[in-house]
C-alpha cells in the first residue's frame, strides 16, 4: 500500500481516546490505531 505522509494536530482529549482504544486492541501504534478507527467510521 503507498502512503503519503500528512502532518495533522489532534485535541488532547481524541489522543487519550485512541490511545486507550489502541491499549485494549492490543495495537501496536498510535497510527495504526488511527487508521483502523477510520477505516471503521468510513464503512459506517
Amino acid at each position: 500500500m503507498e502512503r503519503v505522509a500528512k502532518l495533522i494536530k489532534f485535541p488532547i482529549d481524541l489522543v487519550i481516546r485512541i490511545e486507550e482504544y489502541r491499549e485494549k486492541h492490543n495495537i501496536q501504534t498510535f497510527a495504526s490505531a488511527v487508521y483502523e478507527l477510520i477505516r471503521k467510521g468510513l464503512e459506517k
